[in-house]
């Protein structure tokens, strides 16, 4: 029976660095909790708006609170240049050698999603990209996985997700899907509750993890 990994992509594939070299301190980490929260604020009102969009005004409105004059274009643009991160191919070989299909799903736009995956040369290797504008509600709601799983083809309970957002991996399970925790961002569980089992440092680790799940 076929089996898959879905990655999430912002931080978790694409590394976040070259934002976080634009937006010094804690600044990074206020704009991208935020935009994380109006996200999640948007869904559980039943109202969905693009995520371009969203990181816009979430951005100008946390330099805004941190009192920064900052032209805030610089550091959109930063978004659209994303890559992989390093072990990122060695872990695609790793699944591949087991013939475990790869997905993405994201909370940013499909358009956005594929060139920046095709600029950071793995594309190809990627059977399917699933944004959230397909559903119009933001990860980490249950129906983004199950609508991921229905375009893989694959049962959930056969798909792990690999993500290095603890928020993430709650989403992944309460749709009954497997997942990985990659913990080289948030070093610490933040729920009291519901740690999973496999946790990885890397996306090479996590792919052995999921590799090894029967």
């Amino acid at each position: 029976m076929r089996r898959a990994v879905l990655f999430d992509l912002f931080g978790s594939l694409l590394s976040l660095e070259s934002v976080q070299r634009k937006l010094r301190g804690a600044a990074f980490d206020a704009w991208f909790e935020r935009l994380l929260h109006s996200a999640t604020s948007l869904s559980l009102a039943g109202e969905f708006q693009p995520f371009a969009a969203l990181a816009e005004s979430t951005l100008k409105t946390t330099l805004a609170r941190l009192d920064r004059n900052v032209d805030p274009r610089p550091i959109l643009d930063t978004l659209k240049e994303l890559q992989p991160y390093p072990d990122a191919e060695a872990a695609f070989d790793r699944l591949e050698r087991e013939r475990v299909l790869i997905g993405v799903v994201t909370n940013g736009g499909d358009e956005q999603a594929r060139k920046l995956l095709e600029a950071g040369g793995v594309e190809e290797r990627i059977a399917e990209i699933v944004s959230v504008e397909e559903v119009e509600v933001y990860k980490p709601h249950p129906a983004v996985y199950r609508h991921a799983a229905e375009r893989l083809g694959v049962e959930p309970r056969r798909i792990t997700l690999i993500a290095a957002h603890a928020w993430d991996v709650v989403g992944a399970k309460s749709a009954g899907l497997d997942a990985v925790w990659v913990d080289r961002l948030e070093r610490e569980w933040p729920f009291p509750k519901g740690k999973p089992r496999r946790v990885a440092h890397d996306l090479v680790e996590a792919a052995e993890l999921a590799v090894a799940k029967r």
